[in-house]
């Protein structure tokens, strides 16, 4: 990092998690190195995708099928920019009749090999073990962020997007954006069960299920806007 003019011990680490230097915005791509290598992308003309989901068109316009024309147009045999950040808010916006601004943050969900699904929320033996795992039980946010907000380690919060809110702890991590959110998922199902007793933040409570939001396959993302507001002290 510096080539031995500096050298910070275990505190420094505690209090920053890690330590960086300059590194230019050029190099955040791929494109200006392949370009000084004289490579190029490999990008096939993807024919059989346009032609499938042309076909699939006209078979939905016979029967006056009209309400997956937006998810037609992801059939391409080349694939153009799309603003996804704006898809969502704008979606947000139009349904839920919110201004985006009123939720700062993006809410992002990661799986957990303990929970296997969340099938096995409710087991005492697996939620010991998931204890001992960096992030469960609570939702991690960056420091500088949580600082802002007033926000220390362990306090209690509610998080809220326009679809609902969930409750839980803070767990601070510096190598999240300030501007995301993470929660472990597995919890809080919209059928089964939900282990109430562990007091588990979720996404799922969050999450809005939506026609705009769906892409070609009939899949969507586990991805929200929401904001934090603080309901208790840490222990």
């Amino acid at each position: 990092m510096t080539e031995g003019a500096e050298s910070q011990g275990l505190d420094y680490f505690r209090e920053h998690g890690f330590r960086t230097k300059p590194f230019p915005q050029a190099r955040w791509y791929l494109y200006p190195a392949m370009k000084i290598s004289g490579l190029r992308f490999e990008l096939p003309y993807q024919e059989r995708i346009l032609r499938i989901g042309q076909e699939l068109g006209n078979r939905l316009h016979e029967k006056g099928i009209k309400w997956w024309d937006r998810q037609l147009q992801e059939y391409e045999a080349m694939p153009h920019f799309q603003d996804l950040p704006a898809l969502w808010s704008d979606a947000l916006e139009k349904r839920y009749d919110v201004k985006i601004g009123d939720y700062p943050f993006w809410l992002l969900t990661a799986r957990s090999m303990q929970y296997s699904w969340g099938g096995n929320a409710g087991i005492q033996m697996i939620h010991e073990v998931a204890s001992n795992i960096a992030g469960h039980g609570g939702v991690m946010m960056n420091p500088i962020a949580a600082k802002q907000l007033g926000l220390k380690e362990n306090d209690w919060v509610k998080i809220s997007s326009p679809t609902g809110e969930t409750e839980g702890s803070v767990i601070l991590r510096q190598g999240i954006r300030p501007d995301t959110l993470l929660m472990i998922g597995q919890f809080d199902h919209w059928k089964t069960p939900f282990a109430k007793d562990l007091k588990t933040p979720s996404m799922n409570s969050l999450t809005p299920m939506m026609l705009e939001l769906t892409d070609a396959t009939g899949s969507g993302a586990d991805l929200v806007r929401v904001n934090v507001t603080k309901t208790g002290a840490g222990a």
